[in-house]
């Protein structure tokens, strides 16, 4: 009896351990995917599905200045890895909030089909994480960029200014712009 009490407890001891480990294509149940310091939060989560099955995923994280890290995995979500960040390259304002990511099905432009793109407001004329107002050309305003990469999230550059509004504001009338999406 003693010996089926304790294959009993080995058994459930491995099963639970077992129902802990992420699993590909799961629903990521504890596991976080990136657990931010003290002094940061993360925020407006989004995920793309690359054509070889990669997943990106990426955030607004209030670091400073502000950027979108890009996260990759190869195995459905199992792991993850910090691969990039898309960084503010033309305003100086960061990279606020709002990203997007999309991959190119077929070639546009001068980007080939698999170039990833990437969309997020960065703006300013609100506090940063220093309690500092951003000053220059750019501040109090709201402004939706792209950039792209063709190496899977790599690395990124800028393509365009799509859109410019006011600074942030949910005060109706006011015209700053929101929530980039690319289809």
């Amino acid at each position: 009896m003693r010996f089926l009490a304790l294959a009993l407890s080995a058994a459930g001891a491995a099963t639970a351990q077992n129902a802990s480990k992420p699993q590909a294509f799961g629903l990521f149940g504890d596991n976080a995917i990136y657990l931010p310091g003290a002094n940061h939060s993360i925020f407006y989560p989004r995920i793309t599905e690359l054509a070889d099955g990669t997943i990106l995923a990426t955030a607004g994280l209030n670091s400073s200045p502000p950027v979108f890290p890009i996260f990759s995995s190869s195995d459905g979500g199992a792991t993850w890895k910090w691969i990039s960040n898309v960084t503010d390259q033309v305003n100086g304002l960061g990279m606020s909030a709002q990203p997007a990511l999309y991959e190119l099905p077929f070639t546009v432009g001068k980007f080939p089909a698999g170039t990833v793109l990437a969309s997020g407001n960065s703006w300013s004329g609100i506090p940063r994480n220093d309690s500092t107002l951003q000053t220059g050309p750019n501040r109090n305003s709201s402004i939706i960029d792209v950039y792209a990469s063709t190496d899977k999230g790599h690395t990124w550059k800028f393509v365009s200014n799509v859109a410019r509004g006011s600074a942030p504001s949910t005060q109706n009338g006011v015209p700053c712009i929101w929530e980039p999406y690319i289809l």
